[in-house]
């Protein structure tokens, strides 16, 4: 290894990016999430009540703007102290500790590699959904991730199995795809600040390329768009393209997929309804702002929901509320997207607020204060009682809309 491999080499962070500090982005665009509402969960009305007008929240002195119009504060420049790092590494080697004793080998290939888990038969298994709130270890992540997914795959039917899928993946990557002219050239743009996809032609573009090469010919209905891109790099962050192509068929098939990436993006809109449906019922106050300078659902939601927050969050985080999304489903991303305008509830409802401000806010690249607290109230939130009763009668109220052709003006 020469030294300019080991130069770049000591540039990147724990998961292969290049270490670079937030604030090299934009700054109009990044924004604090903050720890502090978080720590309440709202109670989901079955009724949504009336906004009633309030005194305008205080503006804080310490954030952003000039002070006419609210905007979040920036975060920090600088990274973590050795103090926080320490911390950090002391939790992750509990939490690798503890995840030891709850997942064991299921299966292994003639070599005696490792190629499928299951949870723990002496009980430990019992407290994986909780401990996936907490954080997966990052050298964990590969096996939870494939056991959450395939332990769903399993209860659903007429579902193929991974050695099905590899084998499809194996013959659909020496066939042609129309799509494979606008794959390339999205191949190169996508996560490109990470080591695995750095170089052109290089192992990790061209696995990127077989993959979404292969899943483009897997559904007739969806064929290929640019989201898949940037949730195909993440998994070959953990995964060889065999598996990560068998997870985007999870994915697909069993996380809902398909309505987001179907012509017409007709999941995408079922979820906006729902957001709206939620945002009305737990924050009346934002939804009327939102109805006052008519913030459109469609204006900032698709990024967020067809790549599943990449690129919206720290990698970090985006990882964190993937691992919630692998054992809850897809309502895990509306819940994340209401944290955060639950976290935001005053400036989005100022009444000082305006298009642009609110606009820009829900534009924004989010970096939390706490990611824990952030998780917490997701999963206490998506929990509580009647929360998941409410989501699915949205969904099927919004699906009733559509077949009487009643759905066109019921979107913000």
């Amino acid at each position: 290894m020469g030294d300019k491999e080991r130069t770049f080499l000591s540039k990147l962070d724990r998961f292969g990016f290049v270490n670079t500090s937030t604030q090299d982005r934009n700054e109009d665009r990044l924004a604090l999430v903050p720890a502090a509402p978080l720590k309440k969960v709202p109670k989901l009305r079955v009724r949504p009540s009336v906004p009633q007008p309030s005194a305008p929240p205080p503006i804080d002195p310490t954030a952003g703007g000039d002070g006419n119009t609210p905007s979040p504060k920036l975060p920090q420049s600088a990274g973590p102290s050795e103090a926080e790092q320490s911390k950090h590494r002391a939790k992750e080697r509990e939490r690798v500790e503890k995840w030891m004793k709850m997942m064991s080998i299921k299966e292994r290939d003639s070599g005696g590699n490792i190629t499928g888990w299951g949870w723990s038969a002496r009980g430990d298994g019992a407290k994986h959904p909780t401990r996936v709130y907490k954080g997966i270890p990052d050298r964990w992540r590969m096996a939870a991730w494939w056991t959450l997914a395939e332990g769903r795959a399993s209860k659903a039917s007429r579902m193929r199995s991974h050695s099905d899928l590899q084998a499809d993946y194996i013959a659909r990557r020496e066939l042609p795809s129309t799509f494979d002219v606008q794959i390339d050239l999205d191949v190169p743009r996508t996560i490109s600040g990470h080591a695995l996809f750095k170089t052109r032609f290089g192992r990790g573009q061209r696995s990127l390329f077989h993959v979404l090469h292969a899943f483009s010919q897997s559904c007739g209905t969806c064929g290929y768009c640019q989201g898949m891109g940037s949730i195909a790099a993440t998994l070959l962050c953990y995964y060889e393209p065999e598996r990560t192509y068998t997870l985007l068929v999870r994915l697909h098939d069993l996380y809902d997929m398909h309505g987001i990436f179907a012509p017409g993006f007709p999941g995408l809109l079922e979820t906006f309804y729902v957001q709206e449906r939620l945002i009305e019922a737990t924050m009346p106050d934002v939804y009327a702002n939102f109805q006052k300078h008519m913030i459109s659902s469609t204006a900032w939601g698709p990024k967020i929901y067809i790549t599943l927050f990449v690129n919206t969050v720290p990698f970090n985080t985006q990882l964190r509320i993937w691992d919630a999304l692998f054992l809850d489903g897809y309502d895990v991303m509306v819940c994340a997207v209401l944290a955060i305008l639950w976290a935001y509830r005053d400036l989005l409802a100022s009444p000082k607020a305006t298009f642009e401000s609110i606009l820009s806010l829900l534009s924004s690249f989010y970096v939390p204060e706490d990611e824990d607290a952030l998780l917490n109230w997701i999963r206490r939130f998506l929990w509580a009682p009647g929360t998941r009763d409410r989501i699915q009668f949205w969904r099927r109220e919004w699906r009733g809309l559509v077949a009487q052709d009643q759905h066109h003006d019921r979107l913000l």
